[in-house]
């Protein structure tokens, strides 16, 4: 079997001018509200606090910046046999992407009303509703992601990943102010309930705009009509044995998750350390969506040019340098600076990692490699959370949290650095094959939508 080095992938679908400016901009005000209305209930900032506060054990606390993400990387494995199947994936994603959004409508009314007689109850609010939106959206990821191939074109993916996060940064910089005002008026429960009720306003506005996307009709029929659930599962350890790009990245991913050892105590570390109240978590979310702007327009405008590699190199050694620092950081000002890389490390590693993984997965199978790039985070995640929170307990010994983060993001680096970038490999192909030039159909052509 040829490997992704030399393998020529099929081109994003043909449309028209004029879609394709449309499905660029609904993308990217789809993504910046759907992410950035979850800066009102910030998984790595505010969470983890939302969670002690109302007196969630410490292995609760260590889960909450991945719970959402955990409830996405179980169910694409069982679903991509199925929706390889699929000729259009909107109608799929039009009725899990309500059901996603609705647990924070849930969690809201529940911290709201939520009494002293039923702490329990606002605690599992809070809890479940990232996982369950997050398992919701799992079900139909590899069919956005497929959706997301169909309708932008490779050359143009990492600026509109960096569109979509640099919207969802300037909301988080109103959020955190938000954030700030609101729980100085009303700390605790009602605070927070209120706060998930912003988030449910953006992430429905966000449902809003998606359904405008205009989904192209694929010429190339769907692989695997044939295949069933375990059949694909079977054949899923082959795709990766015989890949020696893609097992290179699913190791760069599953070392990068080592982010999340850090990052449960993160803003907890800086509480204690400055002797700052909870509003002081808003400023923090400031500084941090500030970072995400400028990391998402340098990794945007660097991936469209240079492909995803560089970005998700360039961002994760940025959060090696923070993740060093932060143990030794003693002053407001050196914190702030940390929550800034934080920001800007983790989205251009993000817009990178995005990015890499829809040009190094080959276009037969794609649901199956992509499912896969997915689960391989899921054992990472809870590794990391397990290691948090046993270093964490009973000493607080955040510097060991920093330094087994630094010994996992410089494995992701390693790993990363033998990875042939695909899509500068193609260009080149292309660049000196006039017969794969012409397998390239021009933008302007006319496509049924």
């Amino acid at each position: 079997m040829s490997t992704p080095d030399t393998e020529v992938s099929h081109p994003t679908p043909t449309q028209s001018p004029e879609t394709l400016r449309h499905n660029y901009l609904a993308h990217a005000l789809e993504g910046g509200l759907f992410i950035g209305g979850m800066a009102f209930v910030n998984a790595t900032t505010l969470l983890p606090t939302v969670v002690k506060s109302l007196g969630g054990d410490t292995w609760l606390i260590s889960l909450m910046p991945i719970m959402m993400s955990v409830g996405f990387l179980l169910p694409p494995i069982f679903t991509a046999h199925w929706i390889q199947r699929l000729t259009r994936y909107m109608p799929l994603l039009i009725v899990t992407g309500l059901v996603q959004r609705l647990p924070y409508l849930l969690a809201g009314a529940a911290l709201v009303f939520a009494t002293t007689d039923t702490p329990s109850l606002a605690l599992a609010a809070v809890v479940l509703a990232p996982f369950i939106s997050g398992f919701m959206g799992g079900i139909s990821v590899t069919a956005w992601q497929q959706l997301f191939a169909n309708t932008v074109p490779e050359n143009r993916r990492s600026s509109l990943f960096a569109w979509r996060y640099i919207g969802a940064s300037l909301i988080g910089i109103g959020a955190g102010y938000i954030v700030k005002s609101v729980l100085k008026s009303y700390p605790g429960a009602m605070g927070y309930g209120i706060l998930h009720f912003c988030t449910f306003a953006s992430v429905m506005a966000s449902y809003a705009v998606f359904v405008l996307l205009r989904e192209p009709r694929v010429a190339v029929p769907p692989a695997a009509h044939g295949v069933g659930l375990i059949q694909n599962l079977a054949a899923m350890p082959a795709l990766v044995r015989n890949d020696r790009s893609f097992l290179l990245f699913l190791l760069a991913r599953f070392f990068r998750n080592g982010i999340n050892v850090l990052t449960p105590f993160l803003a907890i570390h800086c509480q204690m350390v400055l002797g700052k109240s909870e509003s002081y978590l808003g400023q923090l979310v400031v500084v941090q969506m500030v970072g995400a702007i400028l990391g998402n327009a340098l990794s945007g405008y660097v991936g469209d040019r240079l492909g995803g590699k560089i970005t998700m190199l360039m961002g994760t050694a940025v959060l090696v340098v923070l993740s060093a620092w932060a143990p030794i950081a003693s002053t407001s000002v050196e914190f702030q600076i940390i929550f800034f890389l934080f920001g800007f490390g983790f989205f251009a590693s993000e817009v990178g990692n995005m990015s890499l993984s829809l040009e190094i997965c080959r276009q037969q199978n794609r649901s199956s490699y992509l499912a896969i790039g997915s689960l391989i985070n899921l054992p990472a995640m809870l590794l990391a959370s397990w290691a948090s929170t046993v270093l964490w307990e009973p000493h607080h010994r955040f510097g060991m949290l920093a330094g087994l983060t630094v010994v996992c993001l410089s494995s992701s680096i390693v790993a990363l650095l033998p990875i042939r970038d695909p899509r500068l490999i193609r260009e080149k192909q292309f660049s000196t094959d006039s017969d794969g030039r012409a397998a390239f159909p021009s933008e302007s052509a006319e496509i049924d939508v």
